[in-house]
């Protein structure tokens, strides 16, 4: 599976960081796998992110984890993210147990758990965008790898924008990623000026 955002052309705006392309693997992490992810990796332009998901593999070896390790060292953090090792860990180790959660919806916004992902996005036109400090604190609370927090028609206020930047941080530190995607062109500059941490992308609209 792969999330690749795209951007509207725009002399006018400032560059917007590239959108990551996700990797999701969902075979067992082999020397072969690892092989094959690399020569995707290889492909992808040097300046878009990559993200590599590995929350849903069946299994592992050392062979296949190392040679990712690799990987990651060779190209270096700001261009290969791994991630969902340790959910995988733990769910093959049986050391915690994945309980499905329902959509919930607040103020307008919906949280939706997938497998390895919680997606944040409106719930109907006119979602509030100060309710986000909670909708995300729930999302980034849910033991996944990756949190994508869809705008799509929603033009942030302070109280959002804010609760972004915190949710930024909240995620770096629990080792997730947060894509922040359909973001509304006036809040794109708005955004990069928060300081947003090194595991935050943003993508304009599509």
């Amino acid at each position: 599976m792969r999330w690749r955002g795209q951007r509207r052309r725009d002399e006018s705006l400032a560059p917007v960081d590239a959108a990551p392309v996700v990797l999701s693997v969902t075979e067992p992490l082999t020397e072969a796998t690892a092989e094959r992810l690399s020569g995707e990796v290889a492909q992808i332009d040097q300046d878009t992110p990559v993200v590599i998901d590995l929350t849903g593999i069946p299994s592992f070896d050392s062979d296949g984890a190392a040679k990712l390790v690799g990987l990651q060292d060779r190209l270096g953090a700001d261009h290969l993210t791994i991630v969902g090792m340790r959910q995988a860990t733990a769910r093959l180790t049986g050391v915690t147990q994945q309980t499905p959660r329902p959509p919930t919806a607040q103020s307008g916004w919906t949280v939706r758990r997938m497998r390895n992902l919680v997606v944040v996005q409106p719930s109907a036109l006119g979602a509030d965008p100060d309710a986000l400090e909670f909708t995300l604190s729930d999302a980034i609370e849910q033991d996944v790898a990756i949190v994508v927090c869809d705008l799509q028609g929603t033009l942030l206020s302070d109280a959002g924008a804010s609760a972004l930047a915190f949710a930024s941080s909240a995620a770096a530190v629990r080792g997730q990623e947060l894509l922040v995607v359909n973001v509304e062109n006036a809040d794109i500059a708005r955004l990069r000026g928060l300081g947003l941490s090194a595991t935050t992308y943003v993508a304009p609209e599509s």
